[in-house]
Protein backbone atom coordinates (compact mmCIF):
# COMPACT_ATOMS: atom_id res chain seq x y z
CA UNK A 1 0.00 0.00 0.00
CA UNK A 2 2.64 2.06 0.68
CA UNK A 3 4.60 2.21 -2.39
CA UNK A 4 1.44 1.74 -4.52
CA UNK A 5 2.04 5.14 -6.36
CA UNK A 6 4.52 7.22 -6.17
CA UNK A 7 2.48 9.99 -4.73
CA UNK A 8 1.40 7.92 -2.06
CA UNK A 9 4.61 6.55 -0.87
CA UNK A 10 5.94 10.54 -1.12
CA UNK A 11 2.99 12.18 1.15
CA UNK A 12 2.81 9.37 3.81
CA UNK A 13 7.24 9.19 3.78
CA UNK A 14 6.81 13.00 4.32
CA UNK A 15 3.76 13.04 7.16
CA UNK A 16 5.92 9.82 8.62
CA UNK A 17 9.00 11.93 8.97
CA UNK A 18 7.22 15.34 9.99
CA UNK A 19 4.90 13.14 12.75
CA UNK A 20 8.42 11.82 13.87
CA UNK A 21 10.11 15.44 14.32
CA UNK A 22 7.08 15.97 16.75
CA UNK A 23 7.52 12.77 18.73
CA UNK A 24 11.18 13.08 19.29
CA UNK A 25 10.36 16.60 20.79
CA UNK A 26 7.67 15.20 22.97
CA UNK A 27 9.20 12.43 24.01
CA UNK A 28 12.97 13.72 24.92
CA UNK A 29 10.73 15.80 26.95
CA UNK A 30 8.82 13.77 28.69
CA UNK A 31 12.18 11.61 29.30
CA UNK A 32 13.39 14.73 31.06
CA UNK A 33 10.51 14.51 32.99
CA UNK A 34 10.67 11.06 34.13
CA UNK A 35 14.38 11.76 34.92
CA UNK A 36 13.67 14.86 37.18
CA UNK A 37 10.64 13.88 38.82
CA UNK A 38 8.08 16.31 37.12
CA UNK A 39 4.51 15.07 36.24
CA UNK A 40 4.44 13.95 32.57
CA UNK A 41 0.52 14.90 32.08
CA UNK A 42 0.79 18.70 33.63
CA UNK A 43 2.75 21.73 33.33
CA UNK A 44 3.93 22.94 29.83
CA UNK A 45 7.48 22.86 28.51
CA UNK A 46 10.00 25.27 29.94
CA UNK A 47 13.56 26.23 29.53
CA UNK A 48 15.70 23.59 31.89
CA UNK A 49 18.12 26.59 32.70
CA UNK A 50 16.15 29.38 33.77
CA UNK A 51 12.49 27.46 33.65
CA UNK A 52 11.06 29.85 31.48
CA UNK A 53 8.01 28.69 29.88
CA UNK A 54 8.51 27.93 26.54
CA UNK A 55 6.22 29.82 23.75
CA UNK A 56 4.85 28.05 20.55
CA UNK A 57 7.65 29.53 18.18
CA UNK A 58 10.27 27.91 20.61
CA UNK A 59 9.02 24.04 20.26
CA UNK A 60 9.24 24.00 16.72
CA UNK A 61 11.93 20.25 16.11
CA UNK A 62 14.92 21.15 14.87
CA UNK A 63 14.24 24.70 13.79
CA UNK A 64 13.72 26.36 16.57
CA UNK A 65 17.07 25.31 17.99
CA UNK A 66 19.44 26.47 14.55
CA UNK A 67 17.15 29.99 14.30
CA UNK A 68 18.43 30.53 18.16
CA UNK A 69 21.75 29.14 17.23
CA UNK A 70 21.61 26.26 20.30
CA UNK A 71 20.68 29.01 22.65
CA UNK A 72 17.76 29.71 25.33
CA UNK A 73 15.40 32.54 23.74
CA UNK A 74 15.45 34.00 27.39
CA UNK A 75 18.41 32.89 29.53
CA UNK A 76 20.38 32.36 26.62
CA UNK A 77 22.03 29.53 28.34
CA UNK A 78 23.52 26.76 25.65
CA UNK A 79 20.61 24.19 24.92
CA UNK A 80 22.55 20.86 24.53
CA UNK A 81 22.28 19.43 20.33
CA UNK A 82 21.08 16.19 21.97
CA UNK A 83 17.39 17.92 21.24
CA UNK A 84 17.42 17.96 17.84
CA UNK A 85 19.45 14.88 17.32
CA UNK A 86 16.77 13.29 19.43
CA UNK A 87 13.83 14.93 16.91
CA UNK A 88 16.03 13.47 14.43
CA UNK A 89 16.48 10.35 15.77
CA UNK A 90 12.85 10.03 16.27
CA UNK A 91 12.00 10.77 12.61
CA UNK A 92 14.42 7.93 11.08
CA UNK A 93 13.01 5.60 13.43
CA UNK A 94 9.42 6.10 12.46
CA UNK A 95 10.48 6.71 9.06
CA UNK A 96 12.51 3.06 9.26
CA UNK A 97 9.49 1.45 10.74
CA UNK A 98 6.93 2.78 8.21
CA UNK A 99 9.39 1.25 5.14
CA UNK A 100 9.52 -2.24 6.94
CA UNK A 101 5.94 -2.74 7.66
CA UNK A 102 4.26 -1.12 5.52
CA UNK A 103 0.91 1.60 6.58
CA UNK A 104 -0.05 -1.87 8.72
CA UNK A 105 -1.48 -2.66 12.53
CA UNK A 106 1.80 -3.86 13.46
CA UNK A 107 3.37 -0.42 12.07
CA UNK A 108 1.48 1.23 15.03
CA UNK A 109 2.58 -1.64 17.08
CA UNK A 110 5.78 -1.51 16.52
CA UNK A 111 6.07 2.63 16.78
CA UNK A 112 4.80 2.24 20.16
CA UNK A 113 7.19 -0.30 20.77
CA UNK A 114 10.43 2.40 18.97
CA UNK A 115 9.16 4.99 21.08
CA UNK A 116 9.42 3.49 24.13
CA UNK A 117 12.98 2.22 23.36
CA UNK A 118 13.79 5.70 22.34
CA UNK A 119 12.65 6.98 26.23
CA UNK A 120 13.68 4.49 28.18
CA UNK A 121 17.23 5.40 26.88
CA UNK A 122 17.08 8.65 27.07
CA UNK A 123 16.41 7.92 30.74
CA UNK A 124 19.29 5.54 31.26
CA UNK A 125 22.02 7.85 29.40
CA UNK A 126 20.88 10.84 32.08
CA UNK A 127 20.27 8.90 35.10
CA UNK A 128 20.53 5.25 34.40
CA UNK A 129 17.41 4.30 35.07
CA UNK A 130 14.78 2.50 32.50
CA UNK A 131 11.11 3.19 34.20
CA UNK A 132 8.83 0.83 34.83
CA UNK A 133 6.42 2.39 32.75
CA UNK A 134 8.33 2.04 29.74
CA UNK A 135 8.45 -1.71 30.32
CA UNK A 136 4.50 -1.67 30.56
CA UNK A 137 3.51 0.65 27.79
CA UNK A 138 5.85 -1.99 25.68
CA UNK A 139 4.92 -4.85 27.05
CA UNK A 140 0.24 -3.25 26.98
CA UNK A 141 1.12 -2.05 22.59
CA UNK A 142 2.28 -6.05 22.00
CA UNK A 143 -0.34 -7.65 24.13
CA UNK A 144 -2.98 -4.35 22.19
CA UNK A 145 -2.00 -5.84 19.30
CA UNK A 146 -2.63 -9.23 19.66
CA UNK A 147 -6.23 -8.53 20.81
CA UNK A 148 -6.89 -6.07 18.17
CA UNK A 149 -6.02 -8.81 15.66
CA UNK A 150 -7.93 -11.29 17.41
CA UNK A 151 -10.84 -8.86 16.99
CA UNK A 152 -10.48 -7.78 13.52
CA UNK A 153 -10.29 -11.62 12.60
CA UNK A 154 -6.91 -10.59 10.78
CA UNK A 155 -4.78 -14.20 12.29
CA UNK A 156 -3.86 -16.18 9.37
CA UNK A 157 -6.34 -19.78 9.26
CA UNK A 158 -5.42 -22.09 11.15
CA UNK A 159 -3.43 -19.84 13.46
CA UNK A 160 -2.99 -21.04 17.37
CA UNK A 161 -3.50 -18.33 19.41
CA UNK A 162 -3.29 -20.16 22.43
CA UNK A 163 0.54 -21.88 21.50
CA UNK A 164 1.36 -18.41 20.38
CA UNK A 165 0.82 -16.83 23.72
CA UNK A 166 2.21 -19.33 25.31
CA UNK A 167 5.68 -19.36 23.04
CA UNK A 168 6.23 -15.61 23.73
CA UNK A 169 5.15 -15.77 26.73
CA UNK A 170 7.10 -18.42 28.17
CA UNK A 171 10.09 -17.38 26.31
CA UNK A 172 10.15 -14.06 28.18
CA UNK A 173 9.21 -15.31 31.55
CA UNK A 174 12.61 -18.13 30.47
CA UNK A 175 14.91 -15.55 29.76
CA UNK A 176 13.34 -13.44 32.76
CA UNK A 177 14.57 -16.26 35.45
CA UNK A 178 17.79 -16.90 33.31
CA UNK A 179 18.83 -13.34 33.44
CA UNK A 180 18.02 -12.67 37.28
CA UNK A 181 20.32 -15.68 37.68
CA UNK A 182 22.79 -14.91 35.70
CA UNK A 183 22.77 -11.30 37.71
CA UNK A 184 22.66 -12.86 40.87
CA UNK A 185 25.62 -15.13 39.89
CA UNK A 186 27.44 -11.98 38.36
CA UNK A 187 26.79 -9.67 41.43
CA UNK A 188 28.19 -12.54 43.86
CA UNK A 189 31.37 -12.88 41.42
CA UNK A 190 31.78 -8.97 40.87
CA UNK A 191 30.80 -7.85 44.34
CA UNK A 192 28.44 -5.38 42.76
CA UNK A 193 25.34 -5.08 41.09
CA UNK A 194 26.51 -6.16 37.60
CA UNK A 195 23.14 -6.66 35.04
CA UNK A 196 20.31 -3.52 35.98
CA UNK A 197 16.62 -5.25 37.00
CA UNK A 198 15.66 -2.48 34.28
CA UNK A 199 18.19 -3.93 31.80
CA UNK A 200 16.16 -7.28 32.87
CA UNK A 201 13.06 -6.64 32.22
CA UNK A 202 13.61 -4.80 28.85
CA UNK A 203 14.75 -7.89 27.61
CA UNK A 204 11.83 -9.85 28.99
CA UNK A 205 9.63 -7.34 27.14
CA UNK A 206 11.67 -8.01 23.98
CA UNK A 207 10.77 -11.57 24.15
CA UNK A 208 7.67 -10.89 23.99
CA UNK A 209 8.71 -9.68 20.02
CA UNK A 210 10.94 -11.47 18.82
CA UNK A 211 10.37 -14.70 20.58
CA UNK A 212 13.23 -16.92 21.08
CA UNK A 213 15.56 -16.71 17.84
CA UNK A 214 15.35 -13.21 17.44
CA UNK A 215 16.33 -12.73 21.06
CA UNK A 216 19.51 -14.06 20.69
CA UNK A 217 20.58 -11.69 18.15
CA UNK A 218 19.08 -8.62 19.97
CA UNK A 219 21.33 -10.28 22.63
CA UNK A 220 24.39 -10.64 20.71
CA UNK A 221 24.17 -7.50 19.32
CA UNK A 222 23.60 -5.26 22.60
CA UNK A 223 26.26 -6.53 23.86
CA UNK A 224 28.60 -5.80 20.83
CA UNK A 225 27.26 -2.24 20.83
CA UNK A 226 27.56 -2.01 24.96
CA UNK A 227 31.32 -3.23 24.55
CA UNK A 228 31.93 -0.68 21.90
CA UNK A 229 30.33 2.09 23.83
CA UNK A 230 31.87 0.95 27.23
CA UNK A 231 35.56 1.15 25.15
CA UNK A 232 34.46 4.43 23.58
CA UNK A 233 33.07 5.52 27.11
CA UNK A 234 36.80 4.36 28.62
CA UNK A 235 38.45 6.29 25.54
CA UNK A 236 36.90 9.94 26.92
CA UNK A 237 37.58 9.23 30.34
CA UNK A 238 33.89 10.03 30.97
CA UNK A 239 33.48 7.54 34.12
CA UNK A 240 35.25 9.99 35.88
CA UNK A 241 32.32 12.11 35.31
CA UNK A 242 29.53 9.61 36.14
CA UNK A 243 30.33 9.55 40.08
CA UNK A 244 25.98 10.50 40.19
CA UNK A 245 25.18 7.83 38.06
CA UNK A 246 23.08 4.82 39.30
CA UNK A 247 22.46 0.87 38.51
CA UNK A 248 20.07 0.55 35.21
CA UNK A 249 17.39 -0.35 37.91
CA UNK A 250 13.65 0.11 36.38
CA UNK A 251 12.38 2.12 39.39
CA UNK A 252 9.44 4.36 40.53
CA UNK A 253 10.22 7.89 38.06
CA UNK A 254 8.91 9.74 41.50
CA UNK A 255 11.82 8.16 43.68
CA UNK A 256 14.76 6.64 41.67
CA UNK A 257 17.63 5.15 43.56
CA UNK A 258 21.19 5.62 43.08
CA UNK A 259 22.88 2.57 43.37
CA UNK A 260 26.32 2.37 41.82
CA UNK A 261 28.34 4.95 41.01
CA UNK A 262 29.96 3.14 38.24
CA UNK A 263 27.03 1.73 36.73
CA UNK A 264 26.80 1.49 32.81
CA UNK A 265 23.94 1.95 31.05
CA UNK A 266 23.30 -1.17 28.71
CA UNK A 267 19.30 0.03 27.72
CA UNK A 268 20.36 2.03 24.97
CA UNK A 269 22.90 -0.68 23.34
CA UNK A 270 19.83 -2.93 24.31
CA UNK A 271 17.19 -0.31 22.46
CA UNK A 272 19.60 -0.12 19.26
CA UNK A 273 19.44 -3.57 19.19
CA UNK A 274 15.80 -4.29 19.29
CA UNK A 275 15.53 -1.33 16.37
CA UNK A 276 18.16 -3.44 14.58
CA UNK A 277 15.86 -6.45 14.67
CA UNK A 278 12.97 -4.63 14.11
CA UNK A 279 14.04 -4.09 10.62
CA UNK A 280 16.86 -7.20 9.99
CA UNK A 281 15.96 -10.12 12.37
CA UNK A 282 13.56 -11.59 10.46
CA UNK A 283 15.72 -11.56 7.22
CA UNK A 284 18.80 -12.88 9.26
CA UNK A 285 17.36 -15.56 11.53
CA UNK A 286 15.90 -17.23 8.71
CA UNK A 287 19.37 -16.88 6.38
CA UNK A 288 20.93 -18.30 9.20
CA UNK A 289 18.79 -21.36 9.83
CA UNK A 290 18.30 -21.82 6.40
CA UNK A 291 22.29 -22.61 6.08
CA UNK A 292 21.29 -25.56 8.21
CA UNK A 293 18.20 -26.29 6.45
CA UNK A 294 16.35 -25.87 10.18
Amino acid sequence: MLFSTPLITGYSLLVTGLFGLVMGSFLNCLAWRLTHGESVLRGRSHCISCGHVLAARDLVPVLSWLFTRGRCRYCHERIPARYPLTELLCAALYLSVVVRYDLTLETVEMLVFASTLLVLSLTDLDECIIPNSCVAVAVAARALYGLALLATGSLPAGFDIVSAVGYYVGTAVGVLVALIALALVMDRVLGRDSIGGGDVKLLAAAALYFGGSQLLLVVFVSCVLGIVFGLARMGSGDEADDAETVDSEAVDEEAPERVDPHAFPWGPSIALACWFCMLFGEQLVGMYLGLFAL
